[in-house]
């Protein structure tokens, strides 16, 4: 038996989006199936699968697992995909509440949008200013967690991806300063209020083309640290992203992300996309 799909793509991040509310995939095979079927070029690709599951409390839940295996917290253009799945398919209606790791999660359809609002985020816990050292480079940074965790570092003059793939990785695998791993996010600040954000991303383990979580973590830290007010847009290599918040004392709260999302595909994944044994 096969398992029916959508692929959707948010500013560049695609994943592959199943109805598991029936439990189609069991528990132990969900890891395994979704590093085969996120591999490139040898089955569908994507930077993750998303699972979309009931709720006890909410309208449905949502679990997301990286391409590599692992079961992530959360993912802002992986929330916004799956608001538009559940509305395209009848699930839910333009106004949604769903369940993850992080948290819940608030939507709204708004064509040819998708916004969704995350949990506030309390300013004294963002760890700010710290240096780490990658053979002789000291890179100051801002650490902030916003349902998955980010590292947050300002760059004055542009990087080749390849440098920053490198250091990124590097970064993103010291235990020292970062036991779980973390998300690495490089900015350029624009005119404007315009940030340009590239975000090595933590169990893709690549530069993405986008991350919704990495571009609002960037603009919060932006606010804090240049004194500036939103919203702001934030440019990726996949698209453009707004985010939107207000800072009351020692919080960020209302904190939008809104950007566009794409179906791809809708259809069949066969046993031999994600069965070993074909």
């Amino acid at each position: 038996m096969g398992i029916n799909f959508i692929k959707m793509n948010g500013c560049g991040n695609d994943f592959i989006i199943i109805d598991n509310r029936k439990k189609i995939i069991s528990e132990k095979n969900i890891s395994e199936l979704a590093k085969r079927i996120c591999c490139r070029r040898e089955s569908l690709g994507a930077d993750g699968v998303l699972l979309l599951e009931n709720s006890g409390q909410y309208d449905f839940k949502m679990r997301l697992f990286n391409s590599d295996g692992s079961e992530g917290e959360m993912c802002g253009n992986g929330a916004r995909c799956i608001a538009e799945y559940a509305f395209l398919e009848g699930i839910v209606s333009k106004e949604m509440v769903f369940e993850t790791l992080a948290g819940k999660i608030c939507a709204q359809i708004r064509k040819p949008f998708v916004d969704i609002k995350v949990p506030d985020v309390n300013i004294d816990n963002i760890i700010r200013n710290k240096t780490i050292t990658i053979e002789n480079r000291d890179f100051i940074y801002t650490y902030l967690f916003l349902g998955v965790p980010h590292c947050v570092i300002f760059l004055e003059e542009s990087w080749p991806e390849k440098e920053l793939l490198y250091f990124g990785h590097k970064i993103r695998f010291n235990k020292k300063h970062f036991p779980a791993g973390t998300n690495v996010n490089f900015v350029e600040i624009e005119p404007n209020n315009q940030l340009f954000v590239r975000t090595y991303e933590r169990g893709v383990e690549e530069i993405t083309l986008s991350c919704g979580t990495g571009s609002v973590s960037s603009a919060l830290v932006y606010s804090l640290e240049k004194d500036r007010h939103p919203p702001f847009l934030v440019r990726t290599k996949g698209g453009d992203l707004k985010v939107n918040f207000i800072r009351d004392e020692n919080l960020f709260k209302n904190i939008t992300l809104t950007g566009k999302v794409k179906m791809i595909a809708r259809g069949e994944l066969l046993p031999q996309s994600y069965n070993a044994n074909y």
